[in-house]
């Protein structure tokens, strides 16, 4: 993906933790709500690990499993963060909708939703061109709807 950047693509990298936690329990006592999270640790030191490896981190944050409560999102916003959702989920088969912030993870975690993007890309590929679909980053987005 750096070398994408250096192409001149632009990157939007979010925060996504450092190390969080996954269990087999319920929602409300995973990922980020886990008892014994760091929260403060889990932002900051994944922020340090982007800087040393050349990327700059973003002001958006997403949650890990897009799970939350009140106190992490008010933690977030207290670091100048912004949690971002998703409604399109494509390896949990979510359809993508207009104006809908598609998931996926590129990282190789999860092949089904990077062929389920690509088969979209080609999908729409007319519609794309015609200018009908538009894909924008978060920071484009967030612009769109300021104006």
């Amino acid at each position: 993906m750096k070398s994408l950047e250096k192409k001149g693509i632009e990157i939007t990298w979010i925060n996504h933790t450092y190390d969080h936690v996954f269990n087999n329990k319920p929602l409300s006592s995973n990922f980020l709500l886990s008892q014994g999270t760091n929260l403060s640790y889990e932002i900051l030191a994944n922020e340090k690990l982007m800087l040393k490896n050349g990327l700059m981190p973003s002001v958006f944050f997403r949650c890990p499993g897009l799970v939350s409560d009140r106190a992490i999102i008010e933690k977030l916003l207290s670091f100048g963060l912004i949690a971002v959702g998703s409604d399109a989920w494509l390896a949990k088969g979510q359809p993508v909708h207009n104006g809908s912030i598609v998931l996926i993870h590129g990282n190789g975690n999860e092949e089904l939703g990077v062929r389920d993007f690509i088969r979209l890309l080609q999908t729409e590929s007319d519609a794309i061109k015609a200018k009908h679909w538009t894909l924008y980053s978060l920071s484009e987005g967030l612009e769109q709807y300021s104006n």
